[in-house]
């Protein structure tokens, strides 16, 4: 979507041309103050409807093509303080060095002087930001003929602190799956695997119907780690890449390949063998989209000799040994030769309103919410019966207690999106964010699918990013604001 970090990034333009550095660095340069104020006041008219636009988009194209532009003028206005910012620095370190400089303090201090002053400079920065003033007055302009009100978007209320969810799901939360699950595990401590060493198991459905989570559930099932003397998860995902895939099931049964097998798979597949052998193994491929090999030397193979290469060493493992995949295809369970296969429906209505119930109200009783249950039946209804779509809007709502917010999330915009490959549950839950955590969480879209994040280290990216703003005299510093992201 064009407006993923635009709410966000108003806020922080705001922050940014408020900020005493950013002021004394103009003033030295003989910009005017009324300039800068112009452009925040430009900023305002188009931050005061962006909510309203943020929904209207996904019916009105118009609206949509207004939002691409204003990404266009917020990025460039960004590029531009980027630019003074790193003017500013220059010039400080500068002064900075000529008061240390020995014989060439009066040279640098003559080059920091003309830093400062130097006419080019200033008309170019003053003409750019007048370029970006007449930019947002025409995207300004443009608000009445679209019919778009300030304080129109659906109002965001403030979200109670959680803590910090894990790889594990809560058995609490999770309804509908139990009569399959018991199915499942029975497969799964049972040695038959139909005529072949090792059985493949197969949980098709279309995203967000619990796939994952049924296959998490089968993998830390207590008589299932002890029935397998060696258990691996490896999320395959869209590319099949086979060396990756032999290293990582190597690493998780605690193995890791030496350097000088990194990249050969024979090397690896033989390391893995032995690993494996007489060893009752349990592997768990997760999201598999294809069986295709996307190695650069075995990208002419089919899917079937894709999925032979990869199973040929898991063979040495003790018979009873299994395989669960995961896939939104049926033909990848054919590939596999998969049996059972089982196609993992959608929740019944009473089952997703249960799961919703879990999520929306957690610790408080649902019969005191009496007035929200027909409201909330027909946003469930609108779930079509997908475990993540109601979970997104169970927590989503979990704030909020009054008919009327209930309402705007059941008539929204959003529920009519067409053209999109997103939920619209999980765009809702999305425009519901904070602004702070909307720019968080957007950043982590410039990273592939299924990458693992390392929490210290996005935090670390988040505070060079800027993204991470303690607000003045709150006396906390920016790693614990990322710690309790709100």
């Amino acid at each position: 979507m064009a407006d993923v970090l635009l709410s966000a990034s108003l806020r922080v333009l705001f922050e940014r041309l408020a900020s005493p550095e950013l002021i004394n660095f103009i003033r030295r340069r003989n910009l005017s103050d009324e300039l800068l104020n112009e452009l925040k006041r430009k900023l305002v008219v188009v931050l005061n409807v962006l909510d309203d636009a943020e929904v209207k988009q996904f019916s009105n194209p118009n609206v949509k093509e207004w939002l691409v532009h204003v990404k266009d003028a917020v990025y460039g206005a960004e590029d531009l303080l980027d630019e003074i910012a790193t003017d500013a620095l220059r010039c400080k370190m500068e002064a900075a060095d000529s008061q240390t400089g020995g014989t060439l303090k009066a040279w640098k201090w003559n080059k920091f002087s003309a830093c400062v002053k130097a006419p080019f400079a200033i008309q170019s920065m003053e003409s750019r930001v007048r370029g970006t003033i007449d930019q947002l007055e025409k995207i300004a302009g443009e608000i009445v003929v679209l019919g778009l009100a300030e304080g129109g978007g659906e109002k965001r209320s403030p979200r109670p602190r959680s803590p910090m969810s894990t790889s594990l799901e809560d058995d609490s939360i999770v309804v509908g799956r139990d009569e399959i699950q018991k199915e499942m595990v029975k497969w799964l401590l049972s040695d038959n695997t139909t005529g072949g060493k090792m059985g493949v198991m197969s949980i098709v459905g279309m995203g967000g119907s619990g796939k994952t989570t049924l296959a998490r559930r089968l993998y830390n099932d207590e008589e299932v780690k002890k029935h397998f003397d060696l258990q691996a998860w490896v999320c395959v995902s869209t590319e099949f890449l086979l060396i990756k895939l032999t290293k990582t099931i190597l690493e998780e049964i605690r193995s890791p390949p030496p350097p000088t097998s990194a990249e050969n798979l024979n090397l690896l597949q033989l390391q893995l063998k032995d690993q494996l052998s007489n060893k009752k193994f349990l592997l768990v491929l997760d999201d598999v989209w294809n069986l295709n090999p996307r190695d650069e030397c075995y990208m002419e193979h089919s899917d079937c000799d894709g999925w032979e290469s990869l199973r040929t060493p898991l063979l040495a493992a003790a018979e009873g040994s299994k395989i669960v995949v995961t896939s939104r295809d049926k033909s990848v369970a054919e590939a596999m030769k998969a049996t059972p296969t089982h196609d993992l429906g959608k929740l019944s209505s009473d089952d997703s309103w249960s799961l919703f119930k879990k999520h929306a109200f957690r610790d408080r009783d649902p019969n005191a919410f009496l007035e929200l249950e027909p409201i909330g039946r027909q946003i469930v209804d609108k779930c079509q019966g997908l475990p993540l779509a109601v979970k997104a809007l169970g927590r989503l709502l979990y704030s909020k207690v009054e008919k009327g917010e209930w309402n705007v999330v059941l008539n929204s915009d959003i529920w009519r999106q067409s053209g999109s490959k997103i939920l619209p549950s999980l765009t809702l839950s999305y425009h519901h964010l904070s602004l702070p955590l909307k720019h968080c969480f957007a950043y982590c879209s410039i990273f592939p699918q299924d990458h693992q994040f390392n929490k210290e280290k996005l935090i670390l990216l988040w505070m060079a990013e800027g993204l991470l703003h303690p607000q003045q005299n709150e006396g906390r510093r920016m790693e614990e604001i990322a710690q309790r992201k709100d």
